[in-house]
């Protein structure tokens, strides 16, 4: 037993497949045992295998984020299976569901052997893959929108407390909102660096790999090593893909391997290298 080819039909990675091609796919899958006591996968668990729900219900779970309900037919962590990414939602199985999985090497060998199937394939997930970033951007655009209004909205009050007679409450709710400016400003927006575009700090205690940056800041993680003390200023390089900047800053957070450092100005030609990469890595998310 397997999964129907009408099952298969209504999923877009196998849109525009034949009856007999979705025959052939359908019997790579395998059944999975249901257990609604344990995750099907969990967060940081790398993807290996995706799942196919025929009926019942599976609850995917965001730390700290949504929940969603999905009910059949469904085609769950594909992308994170066939790229080889940590998941970052946990799943449950729902009792009397019906889940099927296909391993990630399972299905590229079928690929490689029917060659004409896989090229369609790809286009399928291509697509799959544009829609996501699109729908991403728009919704990415009116959180941008709901941002500005906020600033302008705390800048008012923040003016509104200077104008206002001084009372008590008038220093700590006006620094406050400065905070929060400040921290909302878009030279504050941090960026994780892309596989394709690794970021490296060198510091006195050694090297590491950038885990995210901005104009103002960055944050690496130095395994076996001890960590200059948060307030402590720190020298430095920046190796931003085949560019070295060197950069100097105050250690803001030492937690852990985490360091973060406060980075000082720059001068002209080093401020252009960070923009540069900056801008790169941030098109990586841009669908243009």
């Amino acid at each position: 037993m397997a999964p129907s080819s009408s099952e298969l039909r209504t999923i877009p990675l196998f849109q525009g497949f034949a009856d007999d091609e979705l025959a052939g796919l359908s019997a790579l899958f395998e059944r999975v045992a249901v257990d609604p006591d344990q995750a099907l996968f969990d967060v940081g668990e790398q993807a290996t295998k995706l799942y196919l729900l025929t009926a019942g219900e599976v609850v995917l779970d965001r730390p700290n984020d949504d929940r969603f309900r999905l009910h059949p037919p469904a085609l769950i962590g594909e992308l994170g299976a066939l790229t080889g990414l940590p998941r970052s939602t946990r799943a449950t199985v729902v009792a009397g569901s019906t889940v099927w999985s296909l391993s990630a090497k399972k299905v590229q060998a079928y690929f490689a052997q029917h060659q004409e199937l896989g090229l369609r394939f790809l286009v399928n997930l291509l697509s799959v893959v544009a829609d996501k970033v699109h729908r991403d951007q728009a919704r990415m655009a009116d959180m941008r929108g709901n941002l500005i209004r906020t600033q302008k909205e705390l800048k008012r009050m923040r003016e509104l407390v200077l104008d206002s007679d001084e009372t008590p409450l008038s220093a700590p709710l006006h620094d406050t909102l400065d905070k929060l400016i400040t921290n909302n400003r878009r030279v504050n927006y941090r960026v994780v660096p892309p596989p394709a575009l690794p970021a490296e700090l060198r510091l006195e205690v050694g090297g590491a790999a950038v885990l995210d940056i901005s104009r103002t800041h960055v944050a690496a993680r130095f395994q076996h090593a001890k960590l200059p003390a948060a307030g402590t200023w720190v020298t430095g390089v920046l190796k931003l893909v085949g560019s070295e900047i060197p950069i100097s800053g105050k250690v803001l957070r030492a937690e852990g391997e985490r360091l973060t450092i406060e980075l000082d100005m720059l001068i002209d030609e080093y401020t252009s290298v960070l923009e540069g990469y900056l801008t790169r890595a941030q098109l990586l998310d841009v669908l243009v």
